[in-house]
């Protein structure tokens, strides 16, 4: 474990589209503390992605970004690319059908809610979502197939 996955996470604010905007400049610079990119900081980042770029492109931008910050912040194995991709076609589904809000922070809020750390373990076990299978390409989920 490196020194900065030793600190313990720590939320930032994230209470308006401004904030949410730096720690994504932040995040895409490699400057934003580890300590602080927590689920929720990957959330805002996957909303603001899923809002602009069609979701091959949003896909590509969040795996390529969370390597490249992981690298730098000395956690090169830290992706998980069934998680990324799970939460990102969620994220991107809610967006796409209308249930969005005007701004980003009430976006980040909503979703944030409806897609915990917990909710993964409604389509997957722990065993099979925490695989090295599971980091490196996509698994269907083993509990329940997707709705959506």
């Amino acid at each position: 474990m490196s020194a900065a996955q030793a600190k313990p996470k720590e939320e930032l604010p994230l209470s308006s589209d401004a904030q949410i905007a730096d720690v994504v400049h932040q995040f895409e610079a490699h400057t934003l503390p580890y300590a602080n990119w927590t689920h929720r900081a990957h959330l805002a980042v996957a909303v603001l992605y899923s809002r602009s770029l069609s979701f091959d492109e949003a896909l590509s931008r969040m795996r390529d970004n969370i390597n490249s910050y992981n690298r730098v912040c000395g956690d090169p194995s830290g992706y998980n690319e069934t998680v990324t991709i799970l939460f990102l076609r969620k994220i991107y589904s809610e967006i796409r059908a209308g249930n969005n809000c005007q701004s980003l922070y009430e976006e980040v809020e909503r979703l944030a809610k409806l897609c915990t750390v917990q909710w993964l373990y409604t389509y997957y076990t722990r065993d099979t979502i925490w695989s090295e299978s599971a980091k490196t390409s996509w698994i269907g989920p083993d509990v329940i197939e997707l709705d959506f």
